[in-house]
């Protein structure tokens, strides 16, 4: 059976070449791909020493591949085939039960040095801080599992992935003093708790793990009935349809949470004063293929979130001032903190380049919270700068 499946791909693919490859051109005039959420090549510079050590032969067989009419359409039809013909995965993306996509990370993927260096400069930097004063139960580490922990039910048979729960048990081991905080079966109970074509978690498991994070740090949290709840999308596709592009891939709804009671604060992204249309959600995203960047409109090095009241203006000093560290999971979790705090900051390591321990200090920050999602935690490289004092 197989040797037959594999017959037919080729035959296949030899067609589609054929008829791609006969009726198209290349497309310059297009640089970005939307569905891929990439920059494609550009036309190589030539010089002879890139001809000379292969770079130019490289760059222009992608400069081709990239820009041939049709493209998208051809990855997905093929895609769509290995689906068909019984494929667990392809593109890095397990095709799972109820039309589910999940990442496809296994033990191989992971080099267990990089989380643990991580791990240990959260712990050195939480050091730095208890050491100045900080209480420790005001230190907090939140590591969200994945769809590949949490619907793993859902995943092919046989079905290799990395163990997610070995990172959050070596968190409770190396920053144990801490408040390590283990939001697994909160956001198992979720019904819809990852969107389908996407890595992100939904903003209802987010919302889950803001009850779980007001528990762990003796606050009292909020109901769903103090905010609105808004769908401003039912056609998301995300980043793992993007590595697929199969035509029967689901497309996801996309709520926000609008605290009921915002009164006045400001937001500023990298120094740069924004304005939102509905609480922290950037309405221009919701006809844009990255809708989940909807959330503060993406990424950026600092994000300062402030209310502004006269009262509270007179007393700066006694203004509650969180820190979160993140990764994009923490943009639809942040909103819930709105509440419990005067000062919101957001750091992503990514994009940041001083001193934590000095921006901590410059800001009067109180309280310190980092939060990744387990599958970028375990890689991201940027996260040792915490532990650079």
């Amino acid at each position: 059976m197989s040797g037959l499946k594999n017959k037919l791909m080729i035959i296949i693919f030899i067609a589609f070449l054929a008829i791609f490859s006969a009726g198209s051109i290349i497309n310059s005039s297009k640089d970005f791909s939307e569905n891929e959420n990439r920059y494609l090549q550009e036309l190589p510079d030539f010089s002879g020493e890139s001809l000379l050590d292969g770079t130019f032969a490289q760059d222009a067989e992608s400069y081709v591949s990239d820009r041939l009419t049709g493209r998208e359409t051809l990855i997905g039809l093929k895609n769509s085939i290995l689906k068909f013909l019984g494929a667990k995965d392809a593109g890095g993306v397990y095709f799972c039960d109820d039309n589910y996509y999940i990442e496809k990370k296994t033990d191989a993927d992971v080099d267990t040095d990089i989380y643990i260096k991580n791990l240990k400069a959260l712990s050195l930097f939480y050091s730095d801080l208890s050491e100045k004063g900080f209480s420790k139960e005001r230190l907090s580490f939140m590591a969200v599992p994945t769809a590949a922990t949490v619907l793993s039910e859902k995943l092919p048979a046989n079905s290799s992935c990395f163990d997610e729960k070995r990172v959050i048990n070596d968190a409770k081991t190396l920053l144990g003093e801490y408040n390590v905080i283990d939001v697994t079966r909160s956001v198992e109970e979720i019904s819809y708790p990852y969107y389908k074509t996407d890595h992100h978690w939904t903003t209802d498991s987010a919302f889950a793990a803001y009850s779980v994070w007001c528990e762990a740090t003796g606050r009292k949290g909020l109901s769903p009935d103090a905010f609105d709840v808004r769908i401003v999308s039912d056609s998301f596709r995300g980043t793992l349809y993007s590595k697929v592009l199969c035509s029967d891939a689901a497309r996801d709804t996309v709520k926000i949470y609008v605290p009921d009671e915002l009164g006045e604060y400001t937001v500023t992204c990298d120094g740069e004063a924004k304005n939102f249309d509905y609480g922290f959600w950037d309405k221009a995203f919701e006809s844009q293929k990255d809708t989940y960047a909807g959330f503060y409109g993406g990424n950026y090095g600092v994000v300062h979130i402030a209310k502004s009241s006269g009262e509270q203006e007179l007393s700066v000093e006694k203004r509650e001032k969180i820190l979160v560290i993140k990764d994009s999971f923490a943009n639809c979790f942040v909103p819930f903190l709105y509440e419990h705090f005067d000062d919101v900051y957001m750091v992503d390591l990514r994009y940041f380049n001083e001193s934590l321990s000095e921006f901590v200090e410059e800001n009067g920050i109180n309280e310190v919270l980092s939060l990744f999602n387990v599958s970028t935690f375990v890689e991201e490289k940027s996260i040792r700068k915490a532990g650079i004092i």
